[in-house]
């Protein structure tokens, strides 16, 4: 039987042709990516307090013993000898007395780090605070919805097509952002900013390692990842050279532009074009590769294509106790996988010190995380190297108690160093997962398994707001320490769970549901290389390929 991969194994797995199309189907990873955290800047709430009644041109920069004596009249203190940063007293000037302590209408901002941001524009603070994870929120469930509407899409009119869409909705509703000015409309744009990104992510992947041999993925799927953290490093360097919301989001959405010319330039997927029976076309593209890899086609194979791509069904996830623990267990670790990721992430301006300075920082260690991945994993094994990740990741995000509950300035360098820590270890964690669970799972159900596992990782980067805005709900440095610990805690304990999980590497991968319990004997050594990040052997790539499944779940 002649599958796909047998056929590029034949004219070259990556010549010339291939890579000038991967390397442009890389590029909107540069841009998408700085989409995705942009958030974290725009809805950047600024140090505040409430604007002092019957003074003139009251802003947060007016310092000087009158002024200091003018806000001790008008603005109570909360714990730690700080300013309210919401309420302020109401004078009854006839009894020479406070009257009583309300809420405040006006603020004044600390423009030190950001001119303007949206939560600025709009008083997104105090009693309106919640709205900004809401706001996060409901861009992550825009992510969630985005994966299930483009995956079936591109199934549907094709990945080139799919993948257009996404770029010109992409860049449609982030350059809307820019024009919202009330809450509503905003949240609106966040959803579908959130789904086009995603699905340019997945659609450009897929694309793109549809046309790479199976023993280049390994290599290959480790590039797409590096140009997500590349794009966050632009997105800083905008941020800090414009500090206005509206601009910064202009910086990073306008490049999108570039990518128009896409429908043109990229050839549709040979094995979706052969799932559709629609061989003449799928022809003329492998011709290209032949010839650019300086090979002949045999064009007798394509008539040979055979496919043993199923549909599962998420039932069959649990259709044996073994699988649905399993099941359960892979679960639960991509949900912590993507709500501690995205957590620390949103969680960069409670660190205190320069916000842009922890950016930078927390990006880069991203790098040795996904690098670490492709050197250790068919060393070390799977399950090890997931579970060291997860446990080092947990410890490190825990031992942050002490410096931020200390408080010492002098200590700020060792918070720092265990957030990095932690945050390379949940990079490479997310990685690692995405391995040990698609060779877990049987071929004939392996996509609607890493499918589910993505839709429950999702819910992770939904919640993940919510946990990181806890360190401004809760008062003290008792709501600082909250999110990082949280994550440790949620990581110590995915890992326990891991344990049970059996190691994949050097095992044959299971076919059908049955053979997982070969997974639970004794390791036994056979022939087998290792599959790549997406670890998808020949059977399951041909034709129908990597439909619904996303490389790397850390977009």
């Amino acid at each position: 039987m002649t599958s796909f991969d047998d056929i590029l194994k034949e004219i070259g797995e990556f010549g010339p042709y291939q890579k000038r199309v991967y390397a442009m189907l890389c590029l909107p990873s540069f841009i998408l990516s700085a989409l995705l955290v942009v958030q974290v800047f725009l809805l950047g709430t600024p140090n505040h307090r409430c604007k002092l009644p019957e003074y003139a041109n009251d802003s947060f920069e007016i310092q000087g013993p009158t002024h200091e004596r003018y806000i001790q009249g008008w603005i109570p203190l909360s714990d730690g000898d700080k300013y309210d940063n919401c309420h302020i007293f109401i004078h009854n000037h006839t009894a020479d007395s406070f009257a009583e302590k309300i809420t405040c209408s006006e603020w004044v901002y600390d423009e030190s780090v950001y001119k303007h941001t949206f939560s600025k524009q709009l008083n997104l603070v105090c009693d309106d605070a919640i709205k900004v994870p809401n706001a996060q929120m409901i861009f992550f469930f825009g992510v969630l919805s985005g994966s299930l509407v483009y995956g079936q899409l591109s199934d549907i009119i094709g990945r080139r097509k799919a993948l257009y869409i996404s770029i010109v909705i992409q860049l449609g509703s982030s350059l809307g952002l820019i024009g919202m000015t009330e809450y509503i409309g905003f949240c609106i744009l966040m959803f579908v900013l959130g789904g086009a990104t995603l699905g340019v992510y997945m659609t450009s992947y897929v694309l793109g390692m549809e046309l790479v041999g199976p023993s280049k993925r390994l290599w290959t799927g480790t590039v797409a990842p590096l140009f997500l953290t590349t794009g966050q490093l632009y997105l800083i360097l905008m941020v800090y050279l414009i500090r206005d919301w509206k601009y910064f989001t202009l910086a990073v959405a306008i490049p999108g532009c570039l990518f128009l010319p896409y429908y043109w330039l990229i050839p549709e997927s040979c094995r979706w074009l052969l799932s559709k029976s629609r061989n003449e076309e799928a022809l003329l593209i492998l011709r290209k590769v032949a010839k650019s890899n300086k090979t002949v086609l045999n064009e007798n194979k394509i008539n040979e294509l055979t496919s043993h791509h199923k549909e599962g069904r998420v039932w069959q996830l649990f259709s044996t106790r073994t699988l649905g623990c399993w099941s359960l267990i892979i679960f639960f670790n991509w949900f912590v996988c993507s709500m501690s990721y995205y957590g620390v992430v949103l969680n960069t301006s409670n660190l205190g010190g320069d916000i842009f300075l922890n950016f930078v920082l927390l990006t880069i260690v991203e790098y040795p995380g996904k690098i670490l991945d492709v050197l250790l994993l068919d060393r070390i094994g799977r399950k090890k190297l997931y579970v060291a990740y997860l446990f080092v990741g947990g410890l490190a995000f825990i031992a942050t108690i002490w410096p931020i509950i200390d408080g010492n300035d002098g200590l700020h360098f060792v918070l720092i160093a265990l957030t990095m820590v932690g945050k390379l270890c949940i990079t490479g964690a997310f990685g690692a997962v995405y391995v040990l669970s698609a060779e877990i799972y049987p071929t004939v159900i392996r996509n609607t398994g890493m499918g589910s596992s993505s839709a429950v990782a999702r819910v992770g980067s939904m919640i993940a707001p919510y946990i990181a805005k806890s360190a401004d709900l809760v008062n003290g440095v008792t709501g600082k320490a909250i999110p990082l610990t949280l994550f440790g805690a949620s990581m110590f304990i995915a890992a326990l769970l891991s344990l049970s999980l059996p190691e994949t590497l050097n095992r044959e991968l299971p076919e059908i549901i049955p053979d997982v319990e070969n997974l639970k004997r004794k390791k036994v050594e056979v022939n087998v290389t290792l599959k790549s990040l997406t670890t998808i052997n020949n059977s399951e790539v041909t034709n129908e390929g990597f439909s619904g499944i996303e490389a790397n779940d850390q977009m």
